[in-house]
């Protein structure tokens, strides 16, 4: 197995920060077919240093943006980007690009992403941009995304079913 490359994380956030509340023209917005929040997560994890990953057999087995008629839907799409960010761990995967995991609430850090789901399907995809603390003693995290733009907003306040996702690094 090849050797895991850091995430950079303090790059992810400072990404999300400075797009939360406009849209980079570098990409396409997708807020008028659907939504545009995994397509601005994956625009903060690629400013992450995690690199397009075309390795894969199929487009759920990879992750790119090169313009809105060549990309992936694990780019802009929650459910398949969920799909492919904790199925690109596998054994069955090429150990190449995104290394992820499901992990629990307190184990989040800045840069790592949550998602609201529906009956077991991602809707909705945010990533981590504070940890609010008192001490010791996790309060809240702090979150920015895409479709209903925000910035630094209370996880605590978003309703819905949440799956968390730890990034790891990336092969």
């Amino acid at each position: 197995m090849k050797n895991l490359n850091e995430y950079d994380r303090d790059k992810a956030v400072s990404y999300a920060r400075k797009w939360a509340l406009s849209y980079n023209p570098m990409y396409k917005n997708y807020d008028n077919y659907g939504g545009d929040c995994t397509n601005y997560i994956s625009q903060c994890i690629k400013a992450g240093n995690i690199p397009f990953d075309n390795l894969g057999t199929n487009v759920i087995q990879k992750w790119y943006w090169y313009s809105d008629e060549v990309r992936t839907p694990t780019w802009t799409a929650a459910e398949a980007f969920y799909k492919y960010i904790i199925g690109n761990n596998t054994e069955n995967s090429y150990n190449f690009g995104i290394y992820a995991r499901i992990a629990n609430y307190n184990e989040l850090e800045l840069g790592d992403i949550v998602q609201l789901v529906f009956e077991g399907k991602a809707y909705h995809t945010m990533i981590i941009t504070d940890i609010i603390l008192d001490g010791e003693y996790l309060l809240d995290y702090l979150i920015c995304q895409h479709t209903y733009n925000l910035k630094d907003y209370p996880l605590s306040l978003k309703e819905g079913e949440k799956r968390y996702i730890k990034i790891l690094g990336y092969y």
